[in-house]
């Protein structure tokens, strides 16, 4: 593990790191809108954007070490396979569910290796990026300004709130978002470590659209599967994908729950012991 930094920050309050960073995350976003590039080329070049932007404020503003963002990955393993595993069973569960009751069918599919090497390896740097900027900045600054909840639902929000511009985006829709937030932050706030969000994130997107045929937060993907989605967009999404459903506010909701009693009983401090990588932060 590495070694506390024990330089103070450039700028003493978390809050206001957090404000400054994602006036200058969105100015760079917006900025790289009028470059009329392609899809993956923009897409690509937002993602190195904004893990540039999260090292050069974590090494910088913060004065923290690099690996103290969270991209620790010994120790982790079962924390990502977690998440690997939660992102599956909800989009497997959501899955059958619309197909059993007839909203939900494949009418053909069709397999292009490059087209889903380049969705894999864009799913993996959106996972990397949102993670890092979303968790690994945003939620680890508001953490040193406030508790634990406030700081989840913040951060939460502000996800939601910056996928309020995607296609086809609803009141529904950005619910779930924001739930999706408190899930992938939830394992978060217990261990200060990004790969439970980073491979929930790049699961979820990655099986959601390039396997299964989904929008994936209001994008048209190459996909394997072909569907024909039926008319209640309530229950489907709708041309959001299925984070636009009601089926997953429930799976999503349920999860977080589950998760965050599983996590609470697993890591909350005991007996008057310092909070650690093994304990929780105190709520």
């Amino acid at each position: 593990m590495a070694k506390a930094n024990l330089a103070k920050p450039l700028i003493p309050f978390g809050w206001l790191r957090t404000i400054l960073f994602l006036l200058v995350y969105l100015a760079a976003i917006v900025a790289t809108g009028f470059l009329k590039l392609d899809f993956y080329t923009m897409y690509t070049l937002i993602c190195i954007i904004s893990v540039t932007l999260v090292l050069v404020f974590s090494l910088y503003i913060d004065r923290i070490n690099w690996r103290d963002i969270g991209i620790q990955w010994s120790g982790f393993q079962l924390q990502a396979a977690t998440g690997f595993s939660t992102a599956i069973a909800i989009l497997g569960s959501g899955t059958c569910i619309l197909v059993a009751i007839d909203q939900l069918n494949w009418m053909d599919y069709q397999f292009n290796g490059s087209s889903l090497v380049l969705s894999f390896g864009l799913m993996l740097m959106v996972a990397f990026a949102e993670e890092g900027v979303f968790r690994g900045y945003v939620l680890r600054n508001l953490l040193q300004s406030t508790t634990p909840v406030p700081a989840l639902m913040v951060s939460a929000a502000l996800f939601a709130i910056f996928h309020g511009a995607n296609p086809n985006a609803s009141w529904l829709a950005l619910v779930n978002v924001f739930i999706a937030g408190i899930l992938l932050g939830i394992n978060y706030i217990f261990t200060k470590n990004l790969w439970f969000g980073i491979a929930l994130h790049f699961a979820w997107n990655f099986f959601q659209g390039p396997v299964l045929g989904y929008e994936v937060s209001g994008l048209d993907l190459p996909s394997i599967l072909t569907q024909s989605i039926g008319t209640n967009t309530l229950l489907t999404g709708g041309a959001f994908g299925f984070e636009g459903s009601l089926i997953n506010t429930i799976l999503c909701t349920l999860a977080t729950g589950i998760l965050g009693i599983i996590y609470w009983k697993q890591y909350r401090p005991r007996n008057n012991q310092p909070v650690t990588t093994k304990t929780a932060t105190s709520f």
